[in-house]
């Protein structure tokens, strides 16, 4: 059974980093704090607001990022460039990797403890209907793009998720090993 939980906008905290604002959409175990590095996966949202930035370093984590607004071109370690499609590229990275960012986005993110969690993110498009099958303990994540609010389902069984989206939605599924 699915255990459905709406995340509005106006309940997920926003903090600032070196290129801008993230606002953190959801964080397991529940009372990890992204600071202390002490969690096993966050999925967040991102105002780069600087034309060049550097993303925050996390060497014990795996890194999806996706842009929702805007071109980003990110590099890792002076290395080969790759560009951020808004609503098409879903990249991944090692979090510890020195990464620089050239673009202004709004882009979204999953962190995933090496080792503790896996995930994947992709984006559903207007009238399309994604199922979901899910295992017990893994969790689902449906965020809005147009209106920035989140629905988290929860699988206590076996079981799947059918969403039709309305709209631009991102879907993050995690499973926790």
């Amino acid at each position: 059974m699915l255990k459905i939980t709406e995340i509005k906008k106006e309940n997920m905290p926003v903090s600032k980093w070196s290129g801008g604002t993230t606002t953190e959409i959801f964080i397991r175990p529940e009372r990890a704090v992204y600071a202390e590095r002490d969690f096993v996966f966050r999925i967040s949202t991102a105002l780069v607001e600087a034309e060049s930035s550097d993303f925050t370093s996390l060497p014990d984590h795996n890194r999806l990022i996706a842009s929702i607004e805007g071109e980003m071109r990110l590099t890792h370690g002076g290395g080969e460039e790759t560009r951020i499609i808004p609503l098409d590229t879903v990249y991944r990275f090692d979090g510890g990797a020195p990464t620089h960012c050239e673009g202004r986005a709004r882009d979204l993110n999953l962190m995933l403890k090496k080792g503790s969690a896996e995930g994947e993110m992709r984006f559903i498009r207007d009238g399309e209907t994604a199922v979901v099958p899910l295992k017990k303990g893994e969790i689902a994540l449906v965020y809005s793009v147009k209106d920035g609010g989140a629905k988290l389902a929860v699988c206590d069984e076996d079981d799947f998720l059918v969403f039709v989206s309305s709209g631009v939605s991102a879907l993050f599924t995690v499973r926790e090993k």
